[in-house]
């Protein structure tokens, strides 16, 4: 006997549900939050994700698969890796300096969780490791075809990229100054010569 087929589009509701936690962070979000913004009730929640922590779990994959993955192919794209990095450098401060900037899902969540939920410290870790080799296989690119220097590390360089990346989306839901953010970012595009 098959269930009661789900009457809402799961990816609907994560993409609304991560807005919420987004904004607020995975703390300060509670259920009547998420009820709200989604529409559904605790038991269709919890009957879909478990629990307040598995429906994050599911967000963190849908920010990952619809917000950062889209702007990191753009670094595997054809063409210049320099000017791809370009881009990105571009997207960067367009994004930080836009009135509805919540900084980074993942970056937000590293110091909610921390040493005290491993599992999702360890998915956290995961897609930022994600966010750098994905420098890093545009940057191997760059070097390969002399558009940056021959003698640049190639790692420290894609750590120092991913680094900033985060420390921008922190700082800037602070400070959206497009004077502060464009230094940061010129400070990226420098790593690069």
């Amino acid at each position: 006997m098959a269930g009661r087929p789900r009457g809402f589009d799961v990816d609907q509701v994560l993409g609304q549900a991560m807005l919420v936690f987004w904004k607020k962070g995975f703390e300060a979000t509670g259920l009547v939050d998420l009820e709200r913004a989604t529409g559904l009730g605790r038991q269709s929640l919890y009957g879909v994700f478990g629990d307040k922590r598995g429906l994050f779990l599911a967000v963190v994959e849908h920010y990952f698969r619809h917000v950062i993955e889209p702007g990191f192919a753009l670094l595997d794209s054809p063409g210049s890796a320099r000017a791809n990095l370009e881009r990105i450098f571009d997207a960067w401060e367009a994004t930080a300096i836009a009135s509805e900037f919540y900084g980074c899902l993942l970056g937000n969540s590293v110091p909610e969780f921390g040493s005290t939920d491993l599992e999702v410290s360890a998915v956290l870790r995961r897609k930022l490791g994600l966010m750098e080799a994905a420098f890093t296989r545009a940057l191997h690119r760059a070097k390969q075809d002399g558009e940056v220097p021959c003698e640049l590390d190639v790692s420290g360089t894609a750590r120092s990229l991913l680094t900033l990346a985060q420390g921008l989306a922190v700082v800037a839901r602070a400070n959206r100054d497009p004077a502060f953010v464009r230094s940061v970012v010129q400070t990226a595009r420098s790593l690069l010569s």
